[in-house]
């Protein structure tokens, strides 16, 4: 008796299974990759967002008190930081400029520079101040992050 190999058996299509699942995971891995991306970077926007909302209205805190000749009121927006060297003089010959302190409206800013280290956060913004009265008005400050709030350490006016 003559044996045979026994006849071929029509493939199951087992590998293109194993192919297509690999493909819809390396997919789905992809998706799953972007979405995260995204995510990170609509975070690190919305946080930038926030950081540059804070270091505004800390100018516009400092704009409101001198307007008022809130001696004591400026002075609790700089930080504690032993670099700041803001006395009261310098803040009373300062508020004395009447036409600098009117009502601000608003703000642009036209430049920021955020840095952080393992000692915290420091600031760098200039734009230019929106008077009600239509007037505009430049300056420059620096910020330093003293625990989860802003404080100045300069406010400069052009």
């Amino acid at each position: 008796m003559t044996l045979y190999p026994p006849p071929a058996q029509p493939q199951s299509g087992g590998t293109l299974r194993w192919v297509l699942i690999g493909i819809g995971a390396g997919l789905l891995s992809l998706v799953l990759c972007c979405a995260l991306l995204a995510f990170g970077g609509w975070q690190l926007f919305s946080g930038l967002v926030d950081e540059t909302s804070a270091m505004q209205q800390v100018v516009r805190d400092f704009m409101d008190a001198g307007r008022r000749q809130d001696i004591a009121a400026a002075e609790a927006l700089f930080a504690d930081a032993g670099s700041v060297s803001v006395s009261r003089d310098d803040l009373e010959r300062l508020f004395a400029n009447r036409q600098l302190f009117r009502e601000v409206e608003g703000m642009s800013l036209r430049s920021f520079n955020i840095r952080t280290d393992t000692e915290g956060g420091t600031a760098e913004i200039a734009g230019t101040l929106n008077y009600t009265d239509g007037g505009t008005q430049p300056f420059s400050a620096r910020l330093l992050k003293e625990g989860d709030h802003w404080r100045l350490v300069r406010i400069d006016f052009r």
